[in-house]
């Protein structure tokens, strides 16, 4: 009993110990000064479709201080001004009496007598609505749908202070007791409707968006990093599920061409897809903003599964390859990104390019395609980079990107930038008898520098050249930081290709060739718009169209006197082509030198006779030894 007693005696002790450390720690907590700068954001409830935003900064220990809303976001490469979806902006002490404060510029407001602000309060507005938004990319945009889902690029609803963008971030949502949050932003504290994250800086901010949907979502085990994929689907007709394997055999594959270079813990993909309105909205866009450990993804709800699925392959391929660079290789300009000056890196040939072509070759590399397909792609890159400036400095181009002429020519990142980085993997793999090639110079610099250690900007090409081969620094000269023209044909010589005439197959009877329709829009005498037949493809003539016919029907739908009713359900059916199966039956109606013809046939397997990449006959064992190293080593 003695025993018992003296341990009954020492943990009320103990007990009472803790008790006095523990009350001692509260006083403690009250007394140190406020280390994080804290965001609020009440999605609960909206007001004309504005969120209310509450910032409580830190002790201001200046007269006045200055708060930014972003011009521009890395990812996005253009102006977007963020700041004029900010409405009734208050700064106010600690008694709620506002401080002075003047709006000098669209992303700017200037507050005085900073030393004793408090709180701010503002207004958002989301991207989607009204017509400011649509000059922003949906993916890199803010959605609200009141009690449904809410998309949250966060650079558009939370701003910084000046001086103060290395200050940590607590951000805290209010949402739908319904809704559940998927990000890959750091989550401290969980309720049915308060999330509270936090952030190690404000790029953490502009970094991690997040998506409120009515699904968990679905997550797998990617080796050592958890991947997670949300969807909100208008319709519901859209779950995570349903594409949980096609993306996690393609991010397998993906870090199977990686392997090491790749150390991300996490990485979600969100998905928010538009209804027919919104698509409108934005005239059409769709596709998917990076960030270093999780892409937004906005498409078409209506897509067939088959289509969608395809779409966010190609798209979220993409977008996991910036988990190489920029994530872990970057420049200062990156790191220490300038949100409302724009100061640009020269390098958009690596960010965009670099990842655009590792997004298509790990699909050969990992036999994911063949390469009949691989050099479709190539081509069709070759095709599209011709409608850009061919005589634009690339890195000229880079550093001025959110300028004209060069933002014009920023499509050109996805089509020559491969291709710029397709020329020096070759050139890579011809001096180094096919041991190297440019994933391996990407992973060397992927050792040295990672996520925190940026590069500086005008000595990356240089350290290229160094790590590489004489050949390399010609090409750059000469074709990136130059203004010469890549003749492709010479780089194909040396892996045992050369152009030839090929059965192309597309993606849709419509099309005769990737992307353009087999008719164009005129205007007829009277005003009224007409569907000329101006090009075809092998299923088109197995149904008997014939150029300069007049295309006033197709599958019931009327084309003489189109609708805005007849044209969403026309734009519905160029969407399903391109799930249509080769024994569906068509049927199609024309005008022809004055007389209407109904034709009807099979959809078949449509194709073109195009120019492509084909194997050179006189390809040496070298050469093909070469193509081999290139394309699967």
């Amino acid at each position: 009993m003695q025993h018992i007693n003296k341990s009954f005696n020492f943990l009320a002790f103990l007990f009472t110990t803790l008790l006095l450390v523990g009350c001692s720690g509260l006083r403690t907590i009250q007394e140190v000064p406020q280390t994080d700068i804290l965001a609020s954001i009440d999605l609960r409830n909206l007001v004309d479709d504005k969120a209310h935003v509450e910032i409580d900064p830190m002790p201001i220990t200046t007269d006045v201080v200055r708060f930014y809303l972003p011009l521009v976001v890395p990812g996005t490469y253009e102006n977007s001004n963020f700041g004029r979806f900010i409405t009734d902006f208050k700064a106010l002490d600690k008694n709620g009496v506002e401080l002075p404060v003047s709006h000098p510029e669209t992303n700017t407001w200037v507050i005085s007598n900073a030393k004793n602000l408090d709180k701010l309060h503002y207004w958002v507005e989301d991207t989607f609505d009204g017509e400011m938004g649509q000059d922003i990319y949906p993916m890199g945009g803010t959605n609200f749908i009141a009690d449904q889902a809410f998309m949250l690029n966060l650079h558009s609803i939370i701003g910084y202070f000046e001086g103060k963008k290395e200050i940590p971030y607590q951000v805290k949502i209010n949402s739908p007791k319904t809704l559940n949050p998927h990000t890959s932003l750091a989550r401290i504290q969980s309720s049915d409707s308060l999330d509270v994250f936090r952030a190690q800086r404000y790029f953490q901010i502009i970094d991690n968006p997040v998506l409120y949907t009515k699904e968990k979502g679905t997550y797998f085990d990617l080796d050592n990093i958890k991947v997670g994929l949300a969807i909100y689907s208008p319709s519901d007709t859209h779950r995570s599920s349903d594409y949980q394997a096609a993306i996690q055999k393609m991010m397998t594959a993906q870090k199977n061409f990686l392997g090491a270079a790749n150390n991300t813990p996490v990485y979600n993909v969100l998905i928010d897809l538009m209804d027919y309105e919104e698509l409108q909205f934005f005239g059409g866009m769709m596709g998917a903003l990076e960030h270093h450990t999780s892409t937004t993804v906005v498409f078409f709800d209506g897509m067939e599964k088959a289509e969608l699925e395809q779409s966010l392959i190609d798209v979220v391929s993409h977008e996991f390859f910036h988990t190489l660079t920029p994530l872990n290789v970057h420049s200062e300009e990156i790191h220490n990104f300038d949100y409302n000056q724009a100061i640009m890196s020269q390098h958009l040939w690596m960010y965009e390019g670099t990842t655009e072509y590792f997004s298509n070759l790990f699909q050969i590399n990992q036999g994911l395609i063949d390469d009949a397909d691989f050099f479709d792609r190539i081509m069709e890159k070759i095709d599209f980079s011709s409608r850009y400036d061919d005589q634009m400095s690339f890195t000229e181009m880079s550093k001025n990107i959110v300028e004209e002429p060069y933002q014009a020519n920023y499509g050109n990142v996805y089509q020559k930038g491969a291709l710029i980085n397709m020329c020096l993997d070759i050139i890579i793999r011809e001096q180094s008898g096919g041991s190297r090639g440019i994933l391996s110079v990407m992973k060397a610099l992927a050792q040295k520098y990672g996520s925190e250690k940026p590069f500086q900007d005008a000595a990356l090409i240089d350290e290229i050249i160094a790590m590489t081969y004489p050949e390399v620094g010609q090409f750059f000269e000469q074709h990136v930081v130059g203004t010469t023209p890549i003749d492709y044909a010479t780089y194909f010589e040396k892996v045992g290709l050369t152009y030839g005439t090929i059965d192309k197959n597309l993606p849709s009877i419509l099309l005769v060739d990737g992307q353009r329709p087999f008719f164009t829009v005129q205007m007829s005498a009277d005003g009224k718009r007409e569907f000329l037949v101006s090009a075809s493809n092998s299923s088109l003539d197995a149904l008997g169209i014939q150029e300069g016919d007049l295309l006033v029907e197709l599958e019931g739908n009327n084309l003489d006197n189109p609708s805005p009713e007849s044209g969403a359900a026309l734009n519905q059916l160029f969407r399903d082509t391109f799930s249509w199966k080769e024994d569906k039956d068509l049927t199609m109606t024309v005008m022809r030198d004055g007389e209407k013809l109904t034709l009807t046939g099979k959809v078949g397997k449509p194709s073109v006779l195009s120019t492509g990449i084909i194997s050179k006959d006189s390809a040496t064992t070298q050469e093909v030894a070469l193509r081999e190293a290139w394309l699967r080593d």
